[in-house]
Formats: structure tokens, C-alpha cells, sequence
């Protein structure tokens, strides 16, 4: 059985460097990044911390964001290398604790069923877990069983498009593993990121105020995240340090592109974090 993560980095070199320690204990064959014309030091992050065999950077030369086909290629590459399964993950996220230690095992059930697995975003710290409406019941599709996996649609919109693609087989849901995932885990930077979001589409995409807040608001839910105790065997042996947040929002510069683009109508929370 062949695993592979597949992994879209745009200049998250300074996460890498605390998530690679984490991820390169896990079960995985190769981690395949698509490197979307970073700047900074990501590419030599991850050379740092991954042996050789264990990874392949594909480079984005086109110079205009696409996720479908960013995706698409990565599933390619794996398609190629003959992995068995590609589990989809992003640069902010972990698997449970109990995911990687029977990792293996999990997978031989996807000879039956496409299995959801449950999308813990702790909030503060690993031990509480947002429990919002918009998170009650989130579960994702992560992991992907190559045999019984379709293609991405290139036609779909290039932010926002679904991180897999469909998979032919019953979906069942659960909560016993998951996906962690850290965005969250730091309120300034949650509310920062989803407010350069806002400002972002507005200016660049020219989309209308209303469609804004009525896509994002109802996500971040005026940041009342309602939290939940994380059950401990998600996150049972797991550090990670969240201050590499505030490290990430002197870098991305969030704050300075929505105050050089504010837009009043589209601040409806977080605006604390603009003084």
C-alpha cells in the first residue's frame, strides 16, 4: 500500500517548519507539494526537513492561481507513481493522533467505503474544538482511493473549488478519526486571514459586497466559536506551538491590504483586530 499527502504551498515556509516535524512521522510514502511561485524559503523548508525520496515539489509556472488544476496535477503525479491513496491536506493541518498510529488499517476500509472524516478546528489551543452550527457537522472528504477516484472539473471557479474530487464508493462519516485542522487555533489570525479574503475577492474579483458576507459570515459566525472539549485521543501526544501564527500575520501582511482596501460593509467581524 503506497500513501501519499498532496499539498498546495504558496510561501509557508515558516509553517512548514513546525508542521513538517510533525507530518514526516507519519505513515506517509511521499508528500507531494504543488508550489504555487513562492517567495520565501519553502521550498528549502521542506528540503530540510523530508528526505529526498519522500517528497516531490511541482512547480506553478503559469503565474495565475488555479486550484482545480493545481489539484489536478498533484493527483496526477500520484496517479503516476502509483500511490494506492492520496490524502488531501493542507499546510495548517494534522492527522489525529489515532489516524496516524492505525493509519494503515483505516485505509483497507476503503475497499467498501468512501469514509468522511470529521474536520476538528480547535480553537486557542489543541483541546477545544469549535462546535458553531457551520462545524456541528463537519465532516470532509480527505482521502482519496486512487482505483475508485474521478478527475477534477478545470471548469470549476479557481477559488473555492472542492479539494477532491468524486469518489465511487458509499459514504459513511465519522468522528472516531479526523483531520486537525489549526487555522483557528489563533483568533487574530482567523479573523485577519478571513477579512483579507473578503477585501481580496471584493478588489480582485469585483464580486458584490452582499455575495461576500452572505458566503463568509455565516463560516465565521461573528468569531463565537461555542467550543467543545477535543476528545484526547485526537490529539493525544500532539504539540504544537500557536504562536507561529503571529509570525505568519507579520509576514502575510493581512491587516495592511484591508486597511489600505477597507471596505466598511465587509469588516462584520473582527474589527478589534484593526485598531
Amino acid at each position: 500500500m503506497k500513501v501519499h499527502f498532496n499539498t498546495m504551498v504558496k510561501n509557508e515556509g515558516i509553517l512548514l517548519d513546525s508542521i513538517l516535524p510533525i507530518w514526516k512521522n507519519y505513515p506517509i510514502d511521499k508528500f507531494v507539494f504543488l508550489d504555487d511561485n513562492s517567495t520565501d524559503n519553502t521550498v528549502e523548508i521542506i528540503k530540510k526537513h523530508l528526505e529526498e525520496n519522500r517528497y516531490k515539489i511541482i512547480n506553478d509556472k503559469s503565474g495565475k492561481f488555479h486550484e482545480a488544476r493545481n489539484r489536478a496535477r498533484m493527483l496526477q503525479y500520484s496517479r503516476i507513481d502509483e500511490a494506492d491513496f492520496v490524502i488531501s491536506i493542507d499546510s495548517d493541518e494534522l492527522l489525529s493522533s489515532n489516524l496516524s498510529k492505525e493509519l494503515k488499517q483505516f485505509l483497507e476500509t476503503y475497499d467498501s467505503y468512501d469514509t468522511w472524516l470529521y474536520w476538528y478546528n480547535v480553537v486557542d489551543c489543541l483541546e477545544k474544538t469549535r462546535n458553531d452550527p457551520f462545524y456541528q457537522n463537519s465532516f470532509r472528504s480527505f482521502v482519496l482511493p486512487l482505483k475508485n477516484t474521478g478527475e477534477f472539473d478545470l471548469n470549476q471557479w479557481k477559488y473555492h473549488t472542492p479539494r477532491v474530487p468524486i469518489v465511487d464508493l458509499p459514504k459513511k462519516f465519522t468522528k472516531e478519526y479526523g483531520i486537525i485542522h489549526l487555522q483557528s487555533i489563533n483568533k487574530k489570525f482567523y479573523a485577519l486571514k478571513q477579512l483579507w479574503y473578503k477585501h481580496h475577492e471584493y478588489v480582485e474579483y469585483k464580486h458584490s459586497q452582499h455575495e461576500i458576507n452572505e458566503r463568509y459570515d455565516v463560516v465565521v459566525n461573528n468569531l463565537n466559536f461555542l467550543e467543545v472539549k477535543t476528545p484526547p485521543e485526537i490529539i493525544d501526544g500532539i504539540n504544537f506551538d500557536a504562536s507561529v501564527f503571529d509570525k505568519i500575520l507579520e509576514i502575510k501582511q493581512y491587516k495592511k491590504f484591508i486597511l489600505e482596501n477597507y471596505n466598511e460593509e465587509l469588516v462584520t467581524f473582527g474589527k478589534e483586530f484593526l485598531q
